[in-house]
């Protein structure tokens, strides 16, 4: 039996990821502000239990009963995949035009609603004695720097670290979670619209990312969502590590 927990789950990869496990698993849990209208109806063609909650995960004074919430609905004999998936690209400002209200909701939504999101769902599953896998989705901006990427480049790098220090930790513990980071690189989604968009000001990279799209380089959410899910069959994943999609293409 395979359970798969979702944040971000009504667009881009998250929307990808849960179309296919829709399919293939046996109860989806589906986090997001907004629902996806084909989700419903794909549960139903494929008989997998849905579970949809309606949360923004900029609200963190809500992340503890939101697992509390999605642990009771979930058979612990289940094998549990949570894909930490939401996240916000802007503000892209340089520093020194970035403003604190901006930066606040990009730490909360990129940064510590994963960490709190995972924090609670260890310490309510430590006697569990099932499959555990918990995947917070990163990116190549937790290890370089772009100009007018601060913030994001910031809490994904901070997001990095935590997962490495979380593997370091379970690898210790008796019923184990495993935690790994998984960078999708360049997709096809909204957010790669919200980089297109910005002033060429203030993200000096702007033409660059104009480019992969007339180019036809940018990867559609729907490969990237296959080959992580492959990965994720994988019966031994190296807690902590940081797996880059270029390297399962």
């Amino acid at each position: 039996m395979k359970t798969f927990i979702i944040t971000g789950a009504s667009k881009g990869l998250g929307a990808a990821i849960a179309k296919r496990c829709l399919q293939t698993s046996d109860h989806c849990i589906l986090i997001s502000r907004t629902a996806h209208p084909d989700m419903a109806e794909l549960a139903a063609q494929f008989g997998t239990k849905l579970t949809v909650i309606s949360m923004d995960l900029n609200e963190t004074e809500k992340l503890t009963s939101l697992i509390i919430e999605v642990l009771a609905v979930v058979d612990q004999k289940s094998d549990i995949y949570f894909i930490n998936n939401a996240g916000v690209i802007e503000p892209i400002k340089p520093i020194g035009n970035l403003g604190q209200e901006n930066l606040e909701i990009s730490m909360r939504v990129n940064f510590l609603a994963p960490i709190v999101l995972a924090d609670e769902f260890i310490k309510q599953t430590k006697d569990w004695n099932s499959k555990k896998v918990m995947v917070n989705i990163s990116s190549g901006a937790a290890k370089n720097p772009y100009h007018g990427w601060a913030a994001y480049c910031s809490t994904k790098a901070g997001l990095e670290m935590f997962t490495r220090v979380a593997g370091v930790e379970q690898d210790k513990v008796s019923f184990p979670t495993s935690l790994i980071s998984f960078s999708p690189g360049v997709m096809d989604t909204e957010m790669q619209g919200t980089i297109r968009s910005a002033d060429e000001h203030d993200f000096s990279d702007r033409n660059k990312f104009h480019e992969y799209k007339e180019k036809g380089m940018l990867r559609s959410p729907e490969l990237v969502a296959e080959k992580l899910l492959k990965l994720l069959e994988v019966e031994e994943l190296e807690n902590g590590k940081f797996y880059d999609i270029k390297n399962l293409l």
